[in-house]
């Protein structure tokens, strides 16, 4: 072989090698038998199809590797009650299940919907009414009565008339007055 042919060879490969690189970084090691004995699960879940997929983390890994490498967006781990009715170990798929509610917002929200369905007998008469963090509104006593029961840390409660001077029913809350207006003739 020529000296010619063998430089040639030696830019060729240099070239190969700089062009398999491409600055990727190299993917984190396959599953070990460890990793494989795990009980853990992952939800993994596609948007687009809304399919969910039992994985273990390792799988999840290698497949983020190879979709990376074909130049496809990462797939990322769901809530694990989204696969709640994927029978099955790691690597089955099914559609997803709807997210579950918190236990607490539901009997929040039923004590709150049967709060404001009570009935209400004094709902003609507007008031002034003032809050915890000093907001006076005017208002009916069935529209406090509501209004608390949706945010029970912020009580709105009767106060003198004079303290709402200027707002109107309907108006909103504004700061309350700090001292009454006094009108000299």
């Amino acid at each position: 072989m020529s000296k010619l042919s063998i430089c040639l060879l030696l830019v060729v490969l240099v070239v190969a090698i700089e062009a398999d690189g491409d600055g990727r970084r190299p993917c984190e090691g396959r599953c070990t038998i460890r990793d494989l004995s795990s009980p853990r699960l992952l939800c993994v879940r596609d948007r687009r199809t809304n399919t969910c997929t039992k994985l273990r983390p390792c799988r999840l890994r290698e497949l983020n590797c190879r979709r990376r490498d074909s130049g496809l967006a990462p797939l990322k781990e769901s809530c694990t009650t989204r696969c709640r009715n994927i029978l099955g170990g790691s690597g089955v798929s099914g559609q997803c299940a709807k997210r579950l509610r918190t236990q607490s917002g539901s009997t929040d929200s039923k004590r709150v919907r049967d709060c404001r369905q009570r009935r209400c007998i004094d709902d003609k008469i507007a008031g002034c009414w003032k809050d915890g963090q000093g907001a006076c509104i005017v208002q009916t006593r069935c529209e406090a009565s509501r209004k608390n029961c949706v945010n029970p840390s912020n009580q709105w409660s009767r106060t003198s008339q004079w303290r709402c001077r200027g707002n109107v029913q309907g108006g909103g809350a504004r700061r309350c007055r700090s001292r009454p207006i006094v009108i000299k003739d």
